[in-house]
């Protein structure tokens, strides 16, 4: 309990810093979401899922509609909280981030999962785009966090 009350106060204490928490980053950074994820669900509705050239479709894979289906109602959601976390930044309401957190701090737990299990599964092969993506997500995570952080204690 001592830990979790020490890894609270020092992601606290990170948000003093003046340059996290700004509310036009986050604005800035859900209009980019935004942009991006219509522009996703437009590829989507018109068949174009992108597929890595990893990937083979073989008997026991999901049926191409259902993957469909599964990548329109995630970016739908995805809309959904890039709206809302610049309404949240416009209006000073902090419980609009809330959705926004919740679902990309489950994405870098589970990337954090998978990182663990290739390590000991297959050792360290790590590319230097999938450091940067992580870094980039952590560092957004942590900006609208403080912002939240900033609204929560009224200080904005």
């Amino acid at each position: 309990m001592l830990q979790i009350g020490r890894a609270g106060q020092m992601a606290c204490s990170l948000c003093d810093h003046y340059v996290m928490g700004s509310s036009s980053y986050v604005i800035v950074l859900g209009l980019i979401g935004t942009i991006i994820t219509a522009l996703d669900i437009v590829r989507t509705v018109n068949f174009k899922i992108p597929r890595t050239s990893s990937r083979h479709r073989n008997v026991r894979e999901v049926p191409i509609n259902v993957e469909r289906d599964l990548k329109l109602m995630t970016s739908i959601l995805g809309i959904e909280h890039y709206t809302l976390i610049i309404l949240g930044a416009i209006t000073e309401y902090p419980i609009l981030h809330m959705p926004w957190l919740l679902m990309q701090l489950c994405v870098i737990v589970v990337e954090v999962v998978i990182v663990f299990v290739r390590f000991f599964l297959d050792g360290l092969h790590v590319k230097h785009n999938e450091i940067l993506q992580a870094l980039f997500t952590v560092y957004n995570w942590l900006q609208v966090f403080c912002l939240f952080h900033r609204q929560a204690r009224g200080e904005n």
